[in-house]
């Protein structure tokens, strides 16, 4: 099964819009918000925003010594925003699971 995560972009304006062509680039809209937040492989991520993900860790309790683990993908670089998408994206965030103490 292929892996899917999510990513927050900060829209400049036209959610609608940049939502659709997110779209049209491949990946799944899962909500349009204050931000717009998009689905897709790491793959499609690390392509489109010329970036390397890294899947990571961390456990869901810290303090717990067998606490389960959540796993998630991190930036190892900063992604760009494509020229195409430059008017209309801010930025791109890639939200980390919270800790829970």
């Amino acid at each position: 099964m292929t892996e899917m995560l999510t990513a927050e972009v900060i829209p400049i304006k036209e959610k609608e819009i940049i939502g659709i062509k997110l779209q049209e680039a491949g990946f799944n809209i899962v909500s349009i918000g204050e931000t717009i937040t998009i689905g897709g492989t790491p793959e499609q991520f690390e392509i489109f925003f010329n970036m390397k993900l890294e899947k990571t860790s961390r456990a869901v309790i810290p303090d717990l010594s067998n606490s389960a683990k959540m796993e998630y993908y991190r930036p190892l670089t900063v992604p760009t925003i494509p020229e195409d998408f430059r008017p209309l994206i801010k930025e791109v965030l890639f939200p980390e699971p919270p800790e829970y103490f």
